[in-house]
């Protein structure tokens, strides 16, 4: 039977992998979860439909797993900083597994139809990236060691993502606030599994 630190590390790791496995999936689209060229992403989405299926699915099921991974976070140090953490990156990752489905919904619209629903996914996706970039900066005050630091990195990175939504120059710094982020959860998940063991 899994400890619950145990869990919680490898619903980390689990969010982290799935998340990994999406944006892989998305090399060859236009633009994607950027306002720079939405016709172009609904065309790659069509061009690429399992690759969009995959995306969509790893994207949802691994948001899931990153919202346990925020609750377990927050129950496990139960401080005012690590329940503020988790709400907001849990409250994030459930409101963008809201949209992540979008594209996949996309592909059977009209094409005006279509761009709706990417702008949609692409909204929510935003929101959860600026409450990820909240919850990384109160895990730096939740957290007693090195991995604090880059709790604060990635959270400073983040929240300027928050308005992808109608910049492309935002959703330009993913490159650099979602593998910072994602190394976050990696590492503190396995620290996790460590103190279990």
């Amino acid at each position: 039977m899994l400890g619950r630190r145990t869990a919680i590390g490898v619903a980390g790791l689990v969010g982290v992998a799935l998340n990994v496995i999406a944006v892989v999936a998305l090399q060859p689209f236009t633009s994607p979860y950027s306002p720079a060229d939405i016709p172009g992403w609904l065309e790659s989405c069509a061009q690429y439909p399992i690759r969009t299926a995959v995306s969509s699915f790893a994207f949802t099921f691994g948001l899931l797993a990153l919202a346990a991974f925020a609750a377990g976070f927050a129950a496990s140090l139960r401080t005012a900083p690590a329940i503020l953490s988790g709400v907001f990156i849990g409250l994030g990752a459930l409101l963008d597994a809201v949209g992540t489905p979008a594209p996949l919904v996309a592909l059977n619209t009209d094409p005006a139809i279509g761009q709706a629903f990417l702008r949609y996914t692409l909204l929510l996706d935003a929101t959860f990236n600026g409450c990820l970039g909240v919850g990384l900066i109160a895990a730096f005050f939740a957290q007693k060691d090195k991995l604090r630091w880059l709790a604060l990195a990635s959270g400073v990175l983040s929240v300027p993502v928050a308005f992808q939504w109608a910049s492309a120059d935002a959703a330009r710094l993913l490159m650099i606030a979602g593998p910072a982020w994602l190394g976050w959860i990696a590492a503190t998940s396995f620290g996790m599994l460590r103190t279990e063991s």
